[in-house]
């Protein structure tokens, strides 16, 4: 049986830590696969009424995520997993749709039976007004496990 784990990867040192605690946990597992996630949400017009900009925008931080998540894969193989058992994906989010949204939706879609989020280190207050990706992800996730790397 195979075990699917999705990671949710921002630009962050937790989620390279996440990453780094997956590679640790799973590398003896040889039917594990392992799926790089990372949601990049398109700024809205309000922050840049430019549609080109915008689009610049987007793709230079795609270049940027692309990068980082080639970095984690390989990352993952010096570990010991199979590099034909690692996936990217990037998902550009235009709608005001939450990225824990997102997650979960690549979740179910995909069948993992595992998600693992790096903790961003909100403060309380922040965490009140903003939202946090991870305690959403928590909150929501159904018919998986859900790991928090800090």
């Amino acid at each position: 049986m195979q075990t699917k784990v999705l990671i949710a990867i921002d630009l962050s040192e937790n989620s390279l830590k996440a990453v780094d605690y997956v590679g640790r946990m799973l590398c003896c597992h040889t039917s594990v696969d392992i799926t790089l996630v990372n949601v990049i949400k398109e700024p809205s017009p309000d922050i840049l009424s430019d549609t080109q900009e915008r689009q610049e925008h987007v793709e230079q931080t795609r270049a940027r995520t692309l990068t980082l998540m080639e970095q984690a894969a390989r990352g993952l193989v010096a570990q010991g997993i199979p590099e034909k058992h690692i996936h990217l994906k990037i998902h550009i989010c235009r709608k005001p749709v939450s990225i824990a949204d997102l997650i979960l939706r690549e979740q179910q879609n995909g069948q993992y039976g595992t998600i693992v989020v790096g903790r961003q280190g909100l403060s309380k207050r922040e965490e009140f007004l903003f939202g946090s990706v991870s305690n959403s992800v928590v909150r929501e996730a159904k018919h998986c496990a859900v790991w928090v790397v800090e």
